[in-house]
């Protein structure tokens, strides 16, 4: 295993979890798996895996774009160690944006937005 492997995992499982499963190495089924957050979601079959992939995908794509492509760059540069002052653009890209406003008008309006990716 690279280091870089072993950096994701302490900052997903910290360091005592990380030395406990290399050290014994020994295998994870998927109900610990998805407790210790290395999974989201355990499902029974394929059929279950199939409905849950296309209810997520219609749920993802049914948000604001902005935010989603800026929410990928950010956690993007935080791994690359982005420090917090680095935002700006970020923050004014979705802030300044005509989804934002849609996002707002939509939400006083009680109804669902209509996203241009602009």
């Amino acid at each position: 295993m690279s280091v870089s492997n072993y950096v994701r995992m302490v900052a997903l499982l910290g360091p005592a979890r990380v030395k406990d499963i290399i050290f014994t190495a020994r295998l994870i089924d998927a109900k610990e798996a998805s407790k210790i957050g290395l999974l989201g979601e355990v499902l029974p079959d394929h059929v279950s895996l199939q409905h849950r992939a296309n209810e997520l995908a219609q749920i993802v794509a049914s948000q604001a774009p902005l935010t989603l492509r800026v929410t990928k760059e950010a956690l993007r540069r935080i791994k690359e160690k982005m420090s917090p002052e680095e935002d700006g653009d970020l923050i004014l890209k979705c802030y300044m944006s005509r989804d934002f406003r849609e996002g707002m008008d939509a939400f006083l309006n009680k109804r669902p937005p209509k996203w241009t990716g602009t």
